[in-house]
């Protein structure tokens, strides 16, 4: 099991080391009128004035494929994210390892897989063989980047998105059991991420659930929020590396 969570996390780091399709340009979409335009606009505002504006913490029940191995992976753990500012995602496998300790601030990062001693820290950066910048552009700046097309198709409103070297293609979806979700596929220099969320409300609820994909590699996650809270304590977005205050 110490092998298959050392697996897990190495797999969560080294994921997206291949290269990924590219996203469909501006010039593949269907242009709307100036009505439908204005439509889709306003409806973007309303979904990113959706995202959560307050700090909040959950527990998470995690399941990973890993397809290098072919293995699958179960685990539980916590996430805290203070919208704008940081994110802390704790992993535990099955038998309590720790698979993966992920610290990101707008300007710094540390990502951490215990079971292998491995620590990589960085700035501002986006590297490319981790999730930092697709952490920052979903948790910190929810659905950020400047508006290049647009387009109403029959499954609901679609955008396409341009945030800094990245380009996003955002659709609105219904999910199996009838609820709200959006699904994003953000690609930069090559590499594809995909992640569907399906949720109950702005703010984070129990049996809210992400899917996530690595396009070049296969390696998917999926979290399901077991239980929601607001106000963490500022101790969740400390520097990981710094001492603990009072020590």
């Amino acid at each position: 099991m110490r092998r298959a969570v050392a697996v897990a996390g190495v797999a969560l780091v080294v994921g997206g080391c291949a290269r990924g399709s590219s996203p469909e340009t501006a010039s593949a979409w269907h242009s709307p009128d100036a009505h439908t335009w204005d439509a889709l606009k306003s409806e973007l505002r309303a979904r990113r004035a959706e995202r959560p504006t307050h700090p909040w913490a959950a527990e998470v029940r995690v399941a990973l494929h890993e397809p290098r191995t072919g293995r699958d992976v179960t685990g539980r753990g916590a996430i805290a994210v203070a919208p704008g500012r940081a994110m802390r995602m704790i992993l535990v496998g099955a038998a309590g390892a720790t698979m993966l300790d992920a610290w990101v601030e707008r300007d710094r990062w540390r990502v951490a897989v215990p079971a292998t001693g491995l620590v990589r820290r960085g700035g501002p950066d986006d590297p490319r063989d981790l999730p930092v910048g697709f952490l920052r552009w979903w948790l910190l700046s929810p659905l950020g980047g400047a508006l290049v097309a647009a387009e109403e198709t029959p499954e609901g409103p679609r955008w396409l998105l341009r945030d800094g070297s990245a380009v996003v293609d955002l659709r609105a979806v219904a999910c199996d059991d009838g609820v709200s979700g959006l699904a994003a596929s953000r690609s930069v220099e090559g590499r594809t991420e995909r992640v569907a969320e399906c949720g109950t409300a702005p703010e984070p609820r129990t049996g809210d659930r992400v899917e996530y994909e690595d396009a070049a590699t296969g390696l998917r996650v999926s979290i399901v929020l077991e239980s929601a809270a607001r106000t963490p304590s500022d101790e969740a977005f400390r520097d990981p590396d710094l001492p603990e205050q009072g020590s």
